[in-house]
């Protein structure tokens, strides 16, 4: 997309003072007009020519690559100035209107006539969600301030922010069944009691599951397939009612919710059990459980983009998305709601031999106040034989294990200064 470039006088008080020469060399000719007249109109005119030749001279890249990065990531982008114009640029300021919180690119920098300047900018991302890199603008003018130039350039690109999985306290969770006499089968490095066979290996195996013998049997990498003892579904069910939650941005009832769904998610996609996600705010985000580490990114880009909404409280929520659960499955609740009119929801999903468990975030810690009602309502549930958990404010996250993922960065080639996209491996 072609920028848009623009030159005009910074103030029309150079023109206001060439005509009021004008007017008293006519009415009252001296030589002092003709020299302040022309002496004025010679600044003018070298103003308009610089300005103009910045305008059609000055190019400036911006260069970043991928579409998203995790919470806590380092958020980095190149920028280069090119000035093929006959004049100097004295200062050039860059405005940007990205709307990542905490990142800036405004700066000023200067290029002589024929060559390039680059910097480099760098950014921490701390918030999910998805935010925008643009529009942004560069803004010059010549040495005598009368002229300005501004290069729009209005492209925008999206970047998504996905939550971070995290540490999650020893939560026991009811397992479930799958449906009839049905097995599931994973790749694993550990052998078990049931029959096990070969298929081809695939990107993301691990290289222990590798059968080195019918490797070279097939004259291809081969890898191990045992059959996992059968095991019900998870349903991870987020609680988005605006009505119930509590505390403000990175500590609020909202936030933890998405750290813990995501990281229940990596949790127990790590150890090959389907999990699916439900959350009811602004926008519903239903992803039926799947099994497998690639079920992950799907969760982590739906979590990435959720907000509270004001009609979907949790009961109406598991009613809404019982009839999707399917027998055997089990279901978790993260809510910070204390209303008991959902417990009821929970009971008749039981009786439809679904096992559900519950969350719970102690609302009055992310207030800063107790909550005496808190234990009755723990046993409320455990009257009913419904495992609950409690998290608190206090709780403190830690990064699991790192992910790793592959994605472009930008790498600047030593003595030539040359930017080169590069594929690394990284983790997350």
């Amino acid at each position: 997309m072609e920028p848009d470039r623009r030159l005009k006088p910074h103030s029309r008080l150079p023109l206001f003072l060439i005509g009021l020469l004008l007017a008293l060399q006519l009415l009252q000719p001296d030589d002092v007009w003709v020299v302040a007249l022309v002496g004025l109109g010679l600044a003018v005119g070298l103003s308009y020519l610089w300005a103009r030749s910045l305008r059609n001279g000055v190019v400036v890249e911006r260069l970043s690559k991928g579409a998203w990065v995790v919470v806590g990531d380092s958020l980095t982008e190149q920028f280069v100035l090119h000035n093929h114009a006959l004049w100097p640029v004295l200062w050039a300021t860059v405005h940007d209107a990205s709307t990542i919180p905490g990142y800036a690119i405004d700066r000023a920098v200067a290029a002589a006539s024929g060559s390039s300047t680059e910097w480099e900018t760098r950014g921490t991302c701390t918030q999910r969600g998805i935010f925008t890199l643009g529009p942004w603008s560069v803004e010059m003018g010549d040495p005598f301030g009368l002229f300005d130039v501004t290069i729009a350039y209005p492209e925008v690109r999206t970047l998504m922010v996905y939550p971070r999985a995290m540490h999650l306290p020893d939560i026991q969770l009811p397992r479930g069944t799958a449906g009839g006499a049905a097995r599931r089968t994973q790749a694993t490095p550990q052998a078990t009691d049931l029959s096990n066979y070969v298929r081809p290996y695939v990107p993301g195996d691990s290289l222990h599951a590798v059968h080195w013998r019918k490797t070279a049997q097939h004259q291809a990498l081969m890898v191990r397939q045992f059959d996992v003892e059968p095991v019900g579904d998870l349903w991870l069910l987020l609680d988005l009612d605006a009505g119930v939650q509590a505390g403000q941005g990175a500590e609020s009832t909202l936030e933890y919710g998405v750290i813990l769904a995501a990281s229940l998610a990596a949790q127990h996609l790590g150890q090959n059990r389907a999990v699916g996600l439900a959350a009811f705010g602004k926008e519903p985000v239903i992803l039926p459980p799947q099994p497998g580490k690639a079920q992950l990114w799907p969760i982590l880009r739906g979590l990435a983009q959720v907000d509270a909404g004001e009609e979907w409280p949790l009961a109406r929520a598991l009613r809404q998305i019982g009839p999707e659960l399917g027998r055997g499955r089990t279901l978790l609740a993260i809510t910070p709601s204390q209303n008991s009119d959902w417990v009821g929801e929970m009971l008749r999903l039981k009786r439809r031999d679904i096992a559900p468990a519950v969350l719970l975030l102690d609302r009055g810690s992310f207030l800063d106040q107790s909550s005496p009602e808190l234990s009755a309502f723990g046993g409320l549930l455990a009257d009913h034989n419904i495992p609950v958990h409690v998290i608190d404010k206090s709780y403190v996250f830690r990064p699991v294990a790192p992910l790793k993922r592959r994605r472009t960065v930008l790498k600047t080639l030593g003595g030539h200064g040359r930017v080169v996209p590069v594929e690394v491996e990284e983790e997350v």
